[in-house]
């Protein structure tokens, strides 16, 4: 019986040497310590030190930006970039514009963390983190027909609520989500419609997480979330890619 071909395995690529040296300067970077705004070796040590070209150097760098672990500033070269949720608020953005996701599921993510991020607020915050919040609701309060106030005071009082669960990963998960809202949102009608609803919901997270009640600030969070969800279609704009 003649035996089937077996066809061979394919090898996989090899990484690009820009890419090998980009791991080697993250290596490098930890192993020395440095903090965000620290600066990296010039351009011409880097390729020293890696012994490969300037041009490679570069390219690595390209890719270290790209990535968020360093800012390329003209002058003063690599230095280390302050973490934060830049490129996961990319591929979300995209994520709902090719419609591989959908608002909703969004939400429903929202949904999820945000009620327990409210109720870790609640037993870690600060007085500032008391009187940022109180400050946001106060701003939409002063102008309730001011679309773009109201929904930048908005989500801040949600970015405001994620640092003041004093987690640092708390803030990397919310960050994104509340960025994509503002790129979602659109109708300004629909949202002002609904800013009398969103203050006094606010307000009642916010008076939860001020007496320190993890269940009242769930309980507030998921009232609130639940609400936004259900007015879903007279917020967003569904051509994301306007």
């Amino acid at each position: 019986m003649t035996m089937p071909a077996i066809s061979p395995v394919p090898r996989s690529r090899p990484p690009r040497l820009s890419a090998v040296v980009a791991d080697r300067i993250v290596e490098d970077l930890f192993a020395r310590g440095l903090r965000p705004g620290d600066r990296l070796p010039t351009e011409a040590e880097l390729a020293r030190r890696h012994e490969v070209s300037r041009t490679v150097v570069r390219e690595a760098g390209r890719i270290l930006d790209q990535r968020g672990i360093v800012d390329i500033r003209p002058g003063r070269g690599m230095v280390v970039a302050v973490p934060d949720a830049t490129v996961v608020t990319s591929h979300y953005e995209l994520m709902l514009r090719m419609n591989t996701a959908t608002f909703g599921q969004l939400m429903q993510a929202r949904l999820l963390i945000e009620v327990e991020v409210a109720a870790l607020a609640a037993r870690n915050r600060t007085e500032d983190d008391l009187v940022e919040l109180g400050a946001t609701i106060d701003a939409s309060r002063a102008g309730p027909h001011d679309y773009d106030t109201s929904l930048d005071a908005d989500l801040r009082f949600h970015r405001l609520i994620s640092r003041a669960s004093r987690n640092p990963f708390v803030a990397m998960l919310m960050d994104p989500v509340n960025e994509c809202l503002r790129l979602a949102c659109g109708d300004t009608r629909g949202h002002l419609a609904g800013q009398t609803d969103t203050l006094d919901e606010h307000a009642a997270i916010l008076a939860a997480v001020r007496d320190r009640d993890a269940d009242a600030a769930r309980q507030a969070t998921r009232a609130h979330l639940d609400r936004v969800a259900g007015a879903a279609d007279s917020l967003v704009v569904r051509d994301t890619g306007r």
